[in-house]
């Protein structure tokens, strides 16, 4: 039998989503496939790098790790949030020469800012939300953007994950306080406000199909008790997420297939997931698309997989023999 690849896993980050990108890792130790790979967990944080051996941590670096005389044939990463999903791990890593499982330092950096990755689905025919983007230090009208986009409508920094900085508006005298507090979370980013969309709320994982072309999983759809699909929501179990959704066989070719446009349009790869909002009869909108989704044993694409009798250590396999082996 022959001896198993290393392969480097990236979590932590500089984010709010460090904490999750945590869980997602393990799951991934946990389940990755031991025979064909040993994995090297890598913890970022502000601290600097640390390959983490049996809970002990030793500093380490990009040259460091590309020094290692075991070498690797790539790096899967699980970094939620900065730098992860927004280039600037890859554009590392391509800098180095090495492989790894999501888009390109170039894709990442635009599906990172949600008011240009709006920009790039409409100009590509795919449905989105009414949309205002608002630099740092502009001026705006509260008025003007609830009469243009009507109430409710959601504030989102440009920049952000896991729902964090996001606030439903549904009355005037509230916008100041939603734009200030998603610009602070935004930093350099500027916010974006988008009218709302009506429906129900769906979201589609893609990964590549035995051949490496994108492939939908089964649909999902996310019954919330708050306000919107918010931080608590996602991970305090204020939801419900029915898998497969118990939707008509027409809706769910839909919704997958526009799943699918999304992630070409965006030049994903590896795995990615699609939140969409859709009327009975209508056309699927987009929210948002998450290019290093969460992947913890209570994440949503895991469960997709399942639905369709694909193990965990099935999927992570699939994941890298599509951008690390092919």
């Amino acid at each position: 039998m022959a001896q198993p690849q290393s392969i480097l896993v990236f979590t932590g980050g500089y984010s709010g989503e460090a904490a999750i990108s945590r869980k997602s890792a393990k799951m991934l130790m946990d389940h990755m496939d031991r025979n064909r790979f040993a994995p090297v967990l890598v913890h970022i944080d502000s601290e600097g790098w640390f390959v983490d051996h049996e809970g002990i941590k030793t500093p380490t670096s990009m040259e460091a790790l590309l020094a290692n005389p075991i070498g690797f044939i790539g790096v899967f990463i699980m970094v939620h949030g900065t730098p992860g999903e927004d280039g600037k791990l890859q554009g590392l890593l391509e800098a180095a020469g090495m492989r790894f499982t999501t888009g390109d330092s170039r894709a990442m950096a635009l599906t990172f800012h949600k008011g240009r990755t709006t920009d790039v689905l409409r100009e590509a025919g795919i449905p989105v939300a009414q949309a205002v983007q608002l630099l740092p230090g502009e001026t705006w009208s509260a008025a003007e953007l609830a009469h243009q986009l009507g109430l409710p409508c959601f504030v989102k920094p440009n920049e952000t994950g896991s729902s964090i900085g996001i606030e439903k508006v549904s009355r005037v005298d509230h916008m100041d306080a939603a734009i200030s507090h998603a610009m602070e979370v935004g930093a350099a980013a500027g916010v974006i406000i988008e009218s709302l969309l009506s429906g129900r709320e769906f979201t589609t994982g893609v990964i590549p199909d035995e051949h490496g072309e994108p492939m939908a999983l089964p649909v999902t759809e996310i019954i919330t008790h708050r306000e919107f699909f918010d931080y608590a929501a996602k991970y305090d179990g204020e939801s419900e997420e029915i898998t497969p959704a118990e939707i008509s066989d027409a809706l769910r070719d839909r919704l997958q297939q526009r799943a699918v446009e999304v992630y070409n349009a965006t030049d994903m790869k590896g795995m990615a997931r699609v939140d969409m909002m859709c009327e009975p009869d209508g056309d699927p909108h987009v929210i948002e698309i998450n290019t290093v989704p969460g992947f913890s044993e209570a994440s949503i694409i895991p469960k997709q997989a399942a639905a369709i009798g694909m193990s965990k250590t099935e999927l992570i396999s699939r994941i890298i023999d599509s951008t690390l082996l092919s």
